[in-house]
C-alpha cells in the first residue's frame, strides 16, 4: 500500500505567492490584464483594399461579351509576342510544388 509522503499539501495551502505579475504595480497591471487589440496602419490598409475588392466582380462580363463578338466577327487580333511574353515569365516564375 502507498502512505503519503510527509503529509504533502496541495498548491492551495502554498504561503508566500505574490498576487502582482513580473512585479508590476497599479496601472501597469491593469493594462497587462486588460484584453485589446492594436491594428497596424499597414493592415487597415490591407483591409480597406480587400473589401474594395471584394467589390470588383471575378468575371468582367462586358469584356467576355466584346472578345466574343470579335471572334465571331473574325476580328479578334491577340498579340501574340505579348502573350509569348507572358507565358515565358509564368513558365520562369513558376513555383516548383
Amino acid at each position: 500500500m502507498i502512505d503519503k509522503i510527509n503529509e504533502v499539501q496541495g498548491a492551495a495551502h502554498v504561503n508566500g505567492v505574490k498576487s502582482k505579475r513580473w512585479g508590476l504595480q497599479g496601472a501597469e497591471e491593469a493594462a497587462l490584464v486588460q484584453d485589446g487589440l492594436a491594428v497596424s496602419p499597414f493592415a487597415r490598409e490591407m483591409a480597406n483594399i480587400s473589401a474594395e475588392m471584394a467589390k470588383v466582380p471575378e468575371v468582367r462580363e462586358d469584356k467576355v461579351r466584346d472578345l466574343k463578338r470579335q471572334i465571331e466577327e473574325g476580328t479578334y487580333n491577340p498579340d501574340l509576342n505579348a502573350l509569348a511574353a507572358r507565358l515565358v515569365w509564368a513558365g520562369i516564375n513558376r513555383i516548383e510544388d
